[in-house]
């Protein structure tokens, strides 16, 4: 007897069903981790826009509390008798404020606080208040 007679026949232009299972698996689990790295990604960016957020808010909330707190300022108007400045509180956190003074309520004088922050995807933040002073109050 010859080696060759002892070994089975090969067949030819046939894959074995175990690695078409295994090619299958394979793939699903490529097309898995890409979606999952995509969800990653996309709940990174969300993550960064929230915390931007939050840090607007509260610069507004600051600045809107020290303008409430004195908010005649230094008495510099523009043609429209209202106070435009910005806060720079962070490289990319600018505060624009703009105060508006009403004299028309009784006894006394409204000051109203517009904020308003840019962040660098152009995603516009705002925040209003308000602030009544009496005339016996208000400084000359």
């Amino acid at each position: 007897m010859t080696q060759t007679m002892l070994l089975p026949p090969k067949k030819r232009g046939f894959f074995s069903p175990v690695l078409v299972e295994l090619t299958i698996v394979i793939l699903f689990f490529a097309l898995s981790a890409s979606v999952i790295v995509r969800l990653i990604a996309v709940a990174d960016t969300t993550a960064r826009q929230s915390e931007y957020e939050s840090r607007a808010i509260l610069a507004m909330q600051s600045v809107a509390e020290q303008v409430k707190a004195d908010p005649v300022g230094d008495n510099t108007c523009n043609e429209c008798g209202a106070r435009v400045f910005s806060v720079a509180l962070e490289e990319d956190l600018t505060v624009d404020c703009v105060v508006t003074i009403d004299d028309s309520p009784l006894q006394g004088t409204l000051y109203d606080i517009e904020l308003t922050v840019t962040a660098p995807g152009g995603k516009v933040y705002a925040l209003d208040a308000v602030r009544y002073l009496a005339d016996a109050e208000v400084a000359p």
